[in-house]
């Protein structure tokens, strides 16, 4: 049994292999037709033009001629039944060219900012093998889940006319965008938002969701993309959770406890979206254990325990080093150069600076703390002694102050003197009063009031009537 098993693995291994030895020559292949067909060569392109110039085109020809828009549209009967005789191929493809473009023109031109925008941020990170990849998926999931969904909603409720009405829209391919972008940038504010709303990259994905869904139900004719949105918001996240390949790591998916699905939600929902989550992947591990085992941290704990998002490092941005390079994701929450080692990344972890810098650091941490959590003690223990005034009442000095916020004030006053003694009592009570303290040197004394026959405080003269204005 132990044998077959490990033949079959092995069997297993050489297909993904093949696989993956094919997928680089297509890449390969396409990369090399673009050097050829492009002035500049693939180092003048970046996914963010790409991507812009793909949604401006085919929104504007599916706007002029309708027969490209039912062709490269999702519907369900083309996905089917193919609508050419002579080619018996249903136009399976519509699954995924459905998400990158829109023949309202109004949407496509507020859709490809957006998508330029997030794309260039991508650009900085992450490779155009990586961005193609993700995108591919995040779609084509989204399309084959809406397929089924409506084959379901026809065959429930038989309405037939449902499954010829073509749908496409950019929604899908803004929100897998976004999962990167907030993958690759979880902490960094939004530009062109005001700083005191806080809003940052990690929001992007949920507001986009709750945007899709409001449109779909107050406009569901000019909004028929929004279930694109919902369904590449989970899709988006299972491909980066478990799918993409991080070289660095050399492991697929980010299994850290900061990129769960419930980290993706605002902070109320989490506990509920957690035990749904926990429940899911549950069941999930009962059919496909080994895409969701999670990796064992060294210390054989799971990688969602106490470990962190695996982010990209600034420092690559400032060296100016591009594509995949600069994407280096570790279970530490820093990230590293792919090209370099660890070790020669400028003022990165793992360089003499780097160490220098943060011992530094933490030195002058641990001095602020001790000279803070001393202060108080050290303070207690200053007294300082004045000379008697003339008279013979002892002088007050107000410079150091020494109050516990515990016991308050007290009834009780302790005045030190040139001798050593303390001799001034009112009321009742045992406790003492500190010695108050003044801000300068040579403050005032206390005046001699006197004291009464039984050793009380005299009362307070009243004070003058000075009378009222007009």
């Amino acid at each position: 049994m132990t044998s077959k098993t490990a033949r079959a693995e092995a069997q297993l291994e050489r297909v993904d292999s093949g696989i993956a030895e094919q997928a680089n020559l297509v890449w390969e292949q396409i990369v090399s037709v673009v050097d050829l067909i492009t002035p500049g060569g693939r180092q003048s392109l970046s996914s963010a033009n790409v991507l812009g110039v793909l949604v401006v085109v085919l929104s504007v020809l599916c706007a002029i001629s309708s027969q490209l828009d039912r062709t490269l549209s999702l519907l369900p009967h083309q996905t089917v039944f193919s609508p050419v005789a002579h080619c018996p191929i249903p136009f399976c493809w519509n699954v995924a060219t459905a998400h990158f473009f829109d023949p309202n023109l109004f949407k496509a031109a507020i859709a490809t900012p957006c998508i330029m925008a997030l794309a260039r941020r991508l650009d900085q990170l992450w490779s155009a093998k990586a961005i193609v990849l993700h995108i591919m998926f995040t779609v084509t999931c989204s399309g084959v889940t809406f397929f089924l969904m409506e084959l379901i909603h026809v065959y429930r409720t038989h309405r037939e006319r449902d499954f010829f009405i073509p749908v496409r829209g950019c929604a899908g391919l803004i929100m897998a965008l976004a999962h990167g972008v907030r993958h690759a940038y979880p902490l960094e504010a939004l530009p062109l938002v005001p700083r005191s709303i806080g809003a940052r990259y990690h929001h992007v994905p949920f507001a986009l969701a709750v945007f899709a869904g409001c449109c779909g139900f107050v406009a569901p004719q000019i909004a028929q993309d929004w279930w694109f949105a919902e369904l590449a918001f989970f899709y988006g996240w299972v491909y980066l959770r478990y799918m993409m390949w991080f070289p660095h790591s050399q492991a697929h998916g980010d299994h850290s406890s900061d990129y769960t699905f419930a980290g993706v939600f605002p902070r109320p929902l989490r506990p509920l979206i957690g035990c749904v989550g926990a429940l899911a992947h549950a069941l999930v591990a009962l059919v496909a254990p080994s895409f969701v085992r999670l990796r064992e941290q060294e210390d054989g704990s799971p990688t969602d325990r106490g470990s962190h998002m695996m982010v990209c490092d600034p420092s690559r941005l400032e060296s100016g080093q591009g594509g995949a390079a600069a994407c280096a994701p570790v279970l530490t929450g820093r990230s590293i150069d792919f090209s370099t080692p660890p070790s020669t990344v400028p003022a990165g972890p793992g360089s003499q600076e780097y160490a220098a810098r943060r011992a530094k650091a933490l030195a002058l941490l641990d001095k602020n703390i001790d000279s803070f959590l001393l202060a108080p003690q050290r303070s207690s223990q200053k007294e300082l002694v004045l000379p008697p005034r003339p008279g013979g009442r002892p002088a007050v000095d107000t410079r150091d102050v020494v109050a516990d916020p515990t016991i308050g004030l007290a009834p009780r006053a302790s005045l030190v003197t040139s001798a050593g003694s303390t001799a001034v009592a009112a009321g009742n009570s045992g406790l003492q009063r500190a010695p108050i303290a003044a801000h300068a040197a040579g403050a005032a004394a206390v005046p001699d009031v006197g004291t009464g026959s039984n050793g009380a405080l005299p009362p307070c003269p009243p004070l003058p009537d000075v009378g009222t204005g007009s």
